[in-house]
Parts: C-alpha cells; structure tokens; sequence
C-alpha cells in the first residue's frame, strides 16, 4: 500500500470512527435522559467548579514542567516562555482543533522554527509522550480490583485469572518497550526522574479533577480507583480510530466509571461531559499562540521526521 493511500485509509478509519463514537454518546444519553444527566451536573457547586479551573492549570503547567525538564539541558537558548508557548499550542492543537495534526506535530514545527534540530525536537517529544505513558502505566494495577470485579459477575464460571491474563501480559509487553525507548536518555537519569515528577503532578491533579466532581455529583470513588481507571480510559483513548480520541474518550469514560467504579450512568456520562469541556477550557490559551507558532513553517512540512510513537 502506497503512502498516500495509508494516508487516506487512516483519515476515513479516524474520521468513520469518530462520528460512530459521537452516535454512540448521544445514543446512550437518549437512554440515560438529557434531564437527568442535567440534574446530576446542576448539582456542583461553584467552588467545586473553580478548584476544577484551578487544576486544570495545575496539570497544564505540569506537562509544560516535563518537557521543558527534558528539553533545558540539551537547548539551553530554549526559553521558558517559548516553550510554554508551544506546549499552549499543542494542547490546543489536540483538544479543541478538529484535525489529525497533532500537537506533538504543532510542537515538532515551531521547535524547529525557534531553531531546534529536527532530531532532537523528535527525540524530545518521544520521550516527553513515554515518560507520560509510564506515568500512567504505574497506575494500571489499581484497575485491575474493578476489573475483576467486573469480569467475575460477568460470568462466574470463567475462572479471573485465566480472563486477565492476557490483558495483563499485553500490560507488561507494553511497559518493556516503554523502558527500552526511554534508553535514548539513560545517560541523564536524574532528567527523567525529574520529567517523572511533573507527570506525576499532571496526574494527581486529573485524579482529583475527577473527584472533586464524582463527590459534586453526590457519588464518592477512591483516589485509587479513580487514578486505575482512568489510566485504562488513557491507553484506550490512544487508539488512532477518532480523531484527537473525540468520542471515544467519552464512551471509554462513562463505560468504565460505570462498569468498574460502581457509578450511576447518570453521574459517568456527565463526568465525561464535563471533561471535555474542561480539556478544551485549559486549552484555550494556546489559541493565542498557534499562529506564532507556526509562522513560516506547516506541520506538514515537519510530520515526516516525528517518529511515529508520538503520532
């Protein structure tokens, strides 16, 4: 198959998939009911909206921290103003522009026009994106009590074990080949340890994002539970069958707080909701920047050296 005709095939499959994860959110609440997924979001209060403003921020200028982290040592002319300015820009890029460029992509092209070489901008964002997959896989185990739970009142006769065990193989598989690409920047463990940190920030502040409105909503879930679950929700919704995971996040969401949290329908489907809106919220201020950021220099001209962990 020719490249462009990949191309092509991975537009019509994001695209087809995107529109059926949207069929499906609103199919589901037709059957929940509009009115009630209202009521259940009528019920925070503003100060439990304006701590959630208040994190998202938080986590924000966390994600800033961590690639700034791996990027200072190597590119010490990288200012930290430019640097928040292309992580504005790609957040914006991925939460709120309706495309398959990225914002690793957006950040590959203006780090290359502040004067970074190609490679290493590259190198850069692979690591910046395994760092955060690593934070998130050292969450994986607190989701597996649901997720047995769950597979055990499915069907009572399948022994758990021998149902998790895949799953939990493909976990271990994954989490190696995260480790073997951090190797790139084994000569600088005390960055990584660094970049760890703020993805750990990054992480704390979605949990208790996710509490502070479950507890809003009238419903109460452990940060543990919260922090497992919605670690699976993140390497579902890295599946390249949506575009920037529109959709598929929310359906993943309201599923698996439902199924493994023990939520009302009612209270996951406005959790997810309300989510969104939070993602394209703290995103916003990168609107101020793309065009900066892109000034003389189109992703497309830059797509081709990312490597494709980070697409």
């Amino acid at each position: 198959m020719s490249k462009l005709s990949k191309h092509r095939l991975n537009l019509i499959i994001r695209w087809g998939g995107t529109l059926l994860s949207i069929g499906i959110m609103i199919y589901l609440l037709s059957r929940i009911g509009w009115g009630e997924a209202w009521q259940t979001i009528r019920q925070l209060t503003a100060w439990r909206i304006l701590l959630v403003l208040v994190l998202v921020f938080i986590s924000r200028l966390a994600t800033f921290g961590r690639w700034y982290t791996l990027l200072k040592d190597q590119t010490p002319t990288l200012s930290i103003v430019d640097t928040l300015k292309l992580t504005f820009a790609g957040l914006f890029a991925s939460n709120v522009l309706p495309t398959t460029i990225g914002g690793d992509v957006l950040r590959l092209a203006g780090a290359v026009r502040l004067g970074l070489s190609a490679s290493l901008a590259a190198a850069s964002l692979v690591v910046d994106r395994l760092v955060g997959m690593t934070g998130m896989a050292l969450m994986l185990p607190f989701s597996l009590p649901g997720l047995s739970a769950y597979l055990q009142s499915r069907d009572s006769s399948v022994p758990v074990g021998s149902m998790a065990l895949p799953f939990i193989s493909r976990l271990n598989q994954g989490f190696r080949k995260v480790l073997q690409n951090l190797r790139f920047w084994s000569k600088h463990p005390l960055i990584l340890i660094k970049a760890l940190g703020f993805t750990l920030i990054h992480q704390a502040a979605i949990y208790l994002i996710i509490r502070v409105l479950i507890e809003g909503m009238g419903e109460t879930l452990s940060f543990w539970q919260i922090a497992g679950i919605w670690s699976l929700t993140y390497f579902i919704s890295l599946l390249p069958i949506s575009i920037n995971g529109l959709g598929l996040q929310e359906i993943t969401i309201t599923n698996l707080y439902t199924l493994l949290g023990g939520l009302s329908p009612a209270t996951s489907i406005a959790l997810a909701l309300i989510l969104r809106l939070i993602w394209l919220f703290g995103s916003l201020p990168g609107a101020f920047y793309i065009g900066e950021v892109l000034a003389g220099k189109s992703p497309a001209e830059v797509e081709e050296s990312l490597p494709e962990e980070t697409l």
